[in-house]
């Protein structure tokens, strides 16, 4: 088969990493450094101007991708998986910011993340870009996403294993398979194949 995993939340703790700089960062600033989890963007999540964050990001995005950890089981569930299936990193993360594309490969060599293809965003949107069409043309079979926008656009057309958050727990459809732990990928990939093959046979 071929894999769709996204990045930021599903291979990695991004999240955290982010929070952890911007609490430096606010307090510097004089900003607000308690966050609600409900939001994904930074500017909801913590009630800054879009100014404020992207200044924010301007200036610690670069350590952020280098600095964040990989989820538990990430590394050793993507080597299996990529004995057997094709896997494509698709990421909102943006060529155009500076230090991301270095940052990114650097560190999916540096965690010996394994993948056969890394696909960024190269809209003008800097944080988000659809990743349907993307999808649609490399003939992915499965997404892994957590991103509550993208999870709802590629849904109705593919099977998306959903890792949960707070802000994308009210998705519920037949097509969302949520999972907290790349154990749980693994299972929902097997089983995936196994009927695939069987629909074949």
């Amino acid at each position: 088969m071929i894999i769709g995993v996204d990045i930021d939340n599903t291979i990695t703790h991004t999240t955290e990493m982010i929070m952890h700089y911007a609490e430096i960062y606010g307090r510097e600033n004089g900003l607000n450094t308690v966050p609600d989890l409900r939001y994904y963007y930074l500017e909801d999540a913590l009630g800054w101007t879009t100014a404020e964050a992207d200044a924010f990001f301007d200036k610690y995005l670069g350590r952020i991708y280098y600095e964040m950890k990989p989820k538990e089981q990430a590394v050793e569930v993507l080597a299996e998986l990529k004995k057997q299936h094709e896997l494509i990193l698709i990421t909102s993360r943006n060529s155009k910011f500076p230090q991301v594309e270095e940052a990114t490969i650097t560190w999916l060599a540096r965690n010996n993340i394994k993948y056969d293809r890394l696909i960024l965003n190269a809209t003008s949107n800097m944080h988000f870009f659809s990743k349907l069409t993307i999808c649609q043309e490399h003939l992915v079979d499965v997404m892994i996403e957590d991103h509550y926008e993208l999870v709802s656009e590629i849904s109705p057309f593919l099977p998306v294993i959903m890792f949960e958050y707070p802000y994308n727990r009210h998705l519920q459809s037949d097509n969302i398979i949520p999972v907290k732990h790349w154990n749980e990928v693994k299972h929902w990939i097997d089983l995936f194949q196994s009927q695939k093959i069987g629909s074949v046979g």
